[in-house]
């Protein structure tokens, strides 16, 4: 069988363009400024966040609420539910930081900075952020001017001016990593690694090649990479275990970052300016799949943030 990109199982989701900041609309009952926002989609090229008030967007011709995420330079963001906080990598003056943005789910109605804190000095670029919403422990991925390091903060609410990290551990190769707390287990492209150590986890097989962003499903351990080198989504169930199989195998030109929604079983893929959004992805199989897209021309999406 001829390989072929997964099937839109609609027509293109039609936003307005995430760089032109300011308030939405509510065309097809979506991210109107009065409705709660429980999606998040950074613009990298241009500071802004997509607020969205339904976490599977809806057919047809839509407006997308937005608002600036000033001096925004990391890959993805997260979102706090229980505050309603939205967290990103920032840089300004050569300063790596974090910042914060209460009610966020008000989107361009009221969400604002409401603190931030710095990162170390001989911090270059934070990558990736993770919110272990349980611990409210925050990891973050970054280059340093020596190495790539996975640095932790715990009690990540609390955080300002510059705090000492609890955990400041080099990686070869963690660039977006993804965690699976339930059986403490960090997924780096290939690599399988330790939580709590940070050493290879040897009785594992190895991942296949490649893979720039990971995303896990720790409720169904289902692994989802994505590999820009090769523009394909791997799906690999029983992730955990021996018997770990890579079950499907999309061409996805220009693939970049992928998020899962365990709750709901559903997966995000940021494609340039497109994300496609995969129900049941747990049941993602061979090579073609069936997706709604959301575009927003001109955009660079991130890794998706959400409720």
């Amino acid at each position: 069988m001829t390989r072929r990109p997964f099937l839109a199982s609609a027509l293109a989701v039609l936003l307005t363009s995430l760089s032109a900041c300011g308030g939405g609309g509510s065309e097809s009952g979506d991210s109107g400024d009065n409705a709660a926002k429980v999606l998040f989609v950074p613009d990298k090229a241009h500071a802004v966040v997509g607020a969205l008030s339904t976490l599977s967007p809806a057919v047809g011709n839509v407006r997308i609420d937005t608002f600036a995420f000033a001096s925004f330079s990391g890959d993805n963001l997260q979102y706090d539910p229980v505050r309603d906080e939205l967290y990103g990598a920032t840089v300004a003056a050569g300063q790596v930081s974090v910042s914060v943005y209460g009610s966020a789910s008000r989107g361009s109605a009221g969400a604002t900075l409401v603190r931030s804190f710095k990162l170390p000095a001989d911090v270059v670029r934070a990558n990736w952020l993770t919110l272990d919403r349980t611990t409210g422990t925050l990891y973050i991925s970054t280059n340093r001017q020596a190495d790539n390091t996975l640095l932790a903060y715990k009690n990540a609410a609390t955080l300002s001016g510059t705090p000492t990290p609890d955990r400041n551990q080099a990686f070869n190769g963690l660039l977006q990593p993804t965690f699976d707390f339930t059986r403490g287990i960090i997924y780096a492209g290939q690599a399988r690694l330790a939580l709590a150590t940070g050493q290879q986890i040897t009785t594992l097989p190895a991942l296949p090649a490649g893979g720039t962003s990971a995303a896990i499903d720790s409720q169904r351990d289902v692994l989802y990479l994505a590999n820009s080198t090769d523009n394909t989504l791997r799906v690999i169930t029983q992730a955990s275990t021996a018997n770990a199989t890579l079950v499907a195998t999309l061409p996805v030109p220009g693939i970049q970052y992928v998020t899962v929604d365990p709750a709901n079983n559903r997966l995000y893929a940021s494609v340039v300016a497109t994300a496609y959004v995969f129900e049941n992805a747990s049941t993602i199989s061979g090579d073609a799949a069936n997706a709604t897209t959301i575009s927003s021309a001109g955009s660079t999406l991130g890794g998706v943030a959400f409720r």
